[in-house]
């Protein structure tokens, strides 16, 4: 008797630890690990798009892009997801320091955060910075992505729903517990899992809270346009205190209570 084909899926939304989670995935399963975009950085992969490309790759058992969008792939596996969630005002300095700095190979950014976060808010959420994971999140189109399609209540209701039915689901700033309830998840059907330390593509300092990151970020942009981002981001504030208690949850029941104790 033939034993089900059990399958990780990791939604690896830009800026939120996806480059560590890869490296993880990578060292764990080197020959059975494929990260997979399409052509042009602005290609979504629907689920059933997904379903075929883990169809036709039978030996491989850990699948990553940036581009991938719920609902689950429908295919004759279990399918593990992994998706990480971050705060979006703490995701904007990181995108400017990614995009504006390390991706053009330069010693400090191009312009100023104010430029950035302008230049990225001239269309209402066309940017990988305003609402993004409530907005990647939401979707329930196996064969679209339907984007903003519905009122704000009903794309973060769907947000929520998925990110509610997830059996994992990591929080970046809380990096080390995420790794650890990782391995707790994918343990029992990938007994050889190792969830070691690591942190790949990391452009601030861990060690510094998010209120303390979200008071730089006013002090350095004013208290005008920062009030702009957190209004313009209040899908994805709301979606990751979602996430935040679903995380919580998680913990609570999967982890060791000296784990539980110690975070």
């Amino acid at each position: 008797m033939s034993t089900v084909r059990n399958v990780i899926v990791h939604y690896h939304l830009f800026k939120n630890a996806g480059t560590s989670i890869d490296h993880l995935l990578r060292r764990n399963f080197p020959d059975r690990w494929m990260s997979y975009d399409g052509e042009t950085p602005g290609c979504i992969i629907a689920a059933s798009e997904l379903a075929r490309l883990i169809d036709d790759n039978p030996g491989h058992v850990a699948f990553s892009s940036h581009q991938i969008v719920p609902p689950l792939p429908v295919v004759d596996a279990n399918i593990f997801p992994i998706v990480f969630l971050r705060d979006p005002i703490d995701r904007i300095k990181s995108a400017y320091l990614f995009e504006w700095k390390k991706q053009l190979g330069l010693d400090q950014p191009k312009g100023s955060l104010v430029e950035f976060i302008q230049q990225k808010f001239t269309y209402v959420r066309k940017s990988s910075v305003e609402d993004f994971q409530a907005i990647r999140m939401s979707n329930a189109d196996s064969s679209e992505f339907v984007g903003t399609a519905g009122s704000d209540d009903e794309i973060l209701d769907r947000a929520c729903s998925f990110i509610s039915s997830l059996d994992y689901v990591g929080i970046v700033d809380e990096f080390d517990r995420s790794n650890q309830l990782l391995s707790e998840y994918l343990k029992p059907a990938f007994p050889e899992f190792a969830a070691s330390e690591v942190k790949a593509n990391v452009l601030q300092d861990i060690s510094v809270s998010n209120t303390q990151k979200r008071q730089a970020i006013r002090d350095e942009i004013g208290d005008e346009l920062y009030e702009m981002i957190v209004a313009r981001n209040s899908l994805d504030e709301a979606l990751y205190q979602h996430a935040r208690k679903h995380f919580a949850a998680l913990c609570a029941k999967q982890l060791p209570v000296e784990q539980n104790q110690a975070a």
